[in-house]
């Protein structure tokens, strides 16, 4: 065997090696999660250890594919357990579900929707203090959409038309609200302009807004369930109840057409105007590429309908939100990565956002709460070690970690 064959032969071993360590650690940190997770809200503290600890472990470890998935879950449901004086990542300010989620162009302030005719004004910094009510009327609210600068917002009912309520005039005589009372399945403002598109129950898309009197772009023979518009040309994406997604703009009407006739129930364009994601009533998603008119890849993993989608400012990683009660964080370009899962809502999950800064996802649901979730596993590992008094045993080393592995100081 020649000098070459032997140092390749070296090097397959290497890997070989370096692969088996991964998988260990994998398993070890797959075996932590759950055990973590499966242990009571009484041993608060051993759980949060555990799962810190697991945390440790895949921080270290080269392969994030697998093991992600518990790991986040056991370091969140060890916060949520720590101090339970404290709600942790949830606030309520709705009496009935909380159906649309916006932020406008502060990064710390989010306005929420709810079926009890609310709109709140929430600071992401100071979610302990008792929100502002910004709007309040005798109907059931549909969704919210903030105008580009930041100063109106455009309140969908379901039966009365909509409001557009003026946020810095709110203490005028007239509440800073101005209502459009035709009925409309579906509104939203158009990007870097101060109008705003509907859809009334007839199908037909109108184009309103202060001295404005602009043609109708079109209608649609299905119930429009969400629109989108592409800021640079401003096409109009509309998602039908029979399954299609209609693009309505300059050249005419195109059409994305559902193979399977589920409804569509959301939709989104990322930032950079290349990618639009369909959330379905099957419970996936698909993202479509607007430039070659085709879908690239199919999102599956809800076990009930989606009811919103939204991307991640960095574009590589969407969400999806569902009646199954869970949000779903999802590498857009990497299919073998799993999910994160955000699932401690009692009911279904009715909207979710990411924040303009991508650290955070803001969720809102039929159990009337609002959820705030980091994003970085980082921010729930570090939050454990400020709260416990101690770290693990050499006896809890053993029995959870096992004597293979040298004892460390967790949370040293």
């Amino acid at each position: 065997m020649t000098a070459q064959s032997v140092d390749s032969l070296k090097g397959r071993l290497a890997d070989q090696q370096a692969l088996i360590e991964s998988l260990r650690y994998t398993e070890l940190v797959q075996s932590m999660s759950q055990r973590s997770l499966l242990m009571p809200s009484y041993q608060a503290e051993l759980k949060a250890l555990v799962a810190r600890q697991a945390y440790d472990f895949w921080k270290d470890s080269d392969e994030t594919y697998v093991s992600y998935l518990n790991m986040y879950l056991a370091l969140y449901y060890a916060n949520k357990y720590l101090n339970e004086d404290v709600q942790f990542n949830q606030v309520i300010g709705h009496s009935e579900s909380v159906v649309s989620i916006q932020f406008g162009t502060d990064p710390n302030i989010f306005y929420s929707a709810g079926s009890d005719g609310k709109v709140l004004r929430w600071n992401l910094d100071r979610l302990d203090e008792v929100p502002a009510v910004v709007y309040q009327g005798p109907h059931l609210i549909r969704s919210i959409d903030l105008s580009h600068d930041g100063k109106w917002i455009l309140v969908v009912t379901r039966d009365k038309g909509v409001a557009l309520v003026a946020l810095e005039d709110l203490l005028s005589e007239s509440g800073g609200v101005a209502f459009d009372p035709e009925p409309v399945q579906s509104a939203v403002f158009f990007p870097n302009e101060l109008k705003y598109l509907t859809v009334n129950e007839k199908g037909e898309l109108k184009i309103k807004g202060y001295a404005v009197d602009i043609p109708s772009p079109g209608k649609v023979q299905s119930r429009v369930n969400a629109l989108a518009i592409k800021p640079d040309n401003q096409d109009i994406y509309a998602g039908l109840q029979q399954g299609d997604v209609v693009i309505i703009g300059e050249d005419g009407i195109d059409q994305i057409e559902g193979k399977d006739h589920y409804a569509i129930n959301a939709l989104d364009i990322s930032a950079d105007q290349k990618l639009l994601i369909i959330g379905r009533e099957l419970g996936d998603a698909l993202i479509w590429d607007i430039e070659k008119k085709k879908v690239i890849r199919t999102i599956s993993g809800h076990q009930s309908a989606v009811t919103d989608v939204d991307f991640h400012p960095d574009q590589n990683t969407v969400l999806t939100a569902s009646r199954d009660g869970t949000v779903k964080i999802w590498d857009i370009y990497d299919p073998k990565k799993l999910p994160q899962v955000l699932d401690d809502h009692l009911s279904w999950v009715l909207t979710a956002a990411f924040d303009p800064s991508g650290k955070n996802v803001i969720s809102g649901s039929a159990d009337n709460f609002i959820r705030v979730w980091p994003i970085e596993p980082s921010v729930l590992a570090d939050r454990i070690c400020d709260l416990v008094s101690r770290g693990l045993t050499a006896e809890e080393w053993e029995e959870y970690v096992g004597p293979a592995i040298p004892y460390t100081k967790t949370c040293d």
